[in-house]
């Protein structure tokens, strides 16, 4: 029934002994796509491998879940990005030739809350080689004929140029979190949005309207809907370990907000999904 378009299934398993039975829910639940998202260098064998294993069909993974391929914009990537992004485009290919029938690049983007002048651990100052490896994964999609899984903190501007300068409008802008005139802009490109669990979190009543009339203005076909998981749990269930399990708090949300029906929320996220993510007919 729910869509879960953007989680990572692997840090799930490594923080809930009970994944397995996570997986076999998804399944009672009849949840027809899930896409777990790529963040480092060569991650898609150990990340299908968690799947498959908890999952215990002889090297199989669920039917709904499908995989994406990216680099996350943290220091590692930047300071080695050559070879990551060789390790990147290995990972698309091995997706692409695994029989699934989605596939996309990403997360990748801008983190200018992590990444600025002053950063250390993590983060990094070299900015300009962040903005490198963004666009570097924009053109790989460009030439795969891939969407785009875009992660932007901090970096409505510079995010906005690094796809302008690429060309290539095809893809969301996952967790998104900035306001109305950010969304037009990526939306007259043709970006679609997708909201999380944090759609769902206590405000105040003006931040909770700005909220609402946010998720409510993105039109019915660029909407997506995600948990982020196993990061940004819902309201409801903030304290524990997120799992797609937990979007339905989301669904409850949105469908409030943009006064629908839960199950047409679920048909319209579903639908919007296949026509971003599919790459063959």
């Amino acid at each position: 029934m729910f869509t879960d378009s953007h989680c990572h299934l692997r840090h799930i398993s490594q923080k809930s002994a009970h994944f397995p039975l996570m997986l076999q829910a998804m399944q009672e639940e009849a949840f027809p796509f899930v896409m777990d998202i790529g963040t480092d260098a060569g991650d898609f064998t150990p990340r299908y491998r968690a799947v498959a294993d908890a999952w215990g069909e002889k090297g199989r993974v669920p039917d709904f879940i499908h995989f994406s391929a990216g680099l996350w914009p943290g220091r590692a990537a930047i300071e080695q990005q050559e070879t990551a992004l060789v390790a990147c485009e290995a990972d698309i290919r091995a997706i692409l030739n695994s029989g699934q029938r989605y596939a996309a690049v990403g997360e990748c983007g801008i983190d200018r809350y992590w990444n600025h002048a002053g950063a250390a651990g993590t983060g990094t100052a070299d900015l300009a080689g962040e903005e490198q490896l963004f666009k570097a994964q924009l053109e790989l999609a460009k030439r795969y004929g891939l969407a785009v899984i875009i992660h932007s903190r901090d970096g409505f501007e510079v995010t906005l140029r690094c796809i302008d300068e690429v060309g290539w409008h095809r893809g969301v802008i996952h967790c998104f979190s900035y306001g109305r005139k950010e969304a037009e802009a990526f939306l007259e490109r043709g970006w679609y949005l997708s909201f999380p669990g944090t759609i769902t979190y206590r405000a105040d009543a003006a931040t909770e309207k700005e909220i609402a009339d946010l998720v409510r203005m993105v039109p019915a076909d660029k909407l997506l809907l995600e948990t982020d998981a196993p990061y940004l749990s819902p309201e409801p269930v903030k304290r524990e370990v997120n799992t797609p399990l937990h979007i339905r708090y989301t669904y409850q949300r949105a469908s409030e907000y943009r006064q629908s029906l839960i199950e047409s929320l679920c048909t319209l996220v579903y639908q919007n999904c296949c026509r971003l993510f599919s790459i063959r007919a």
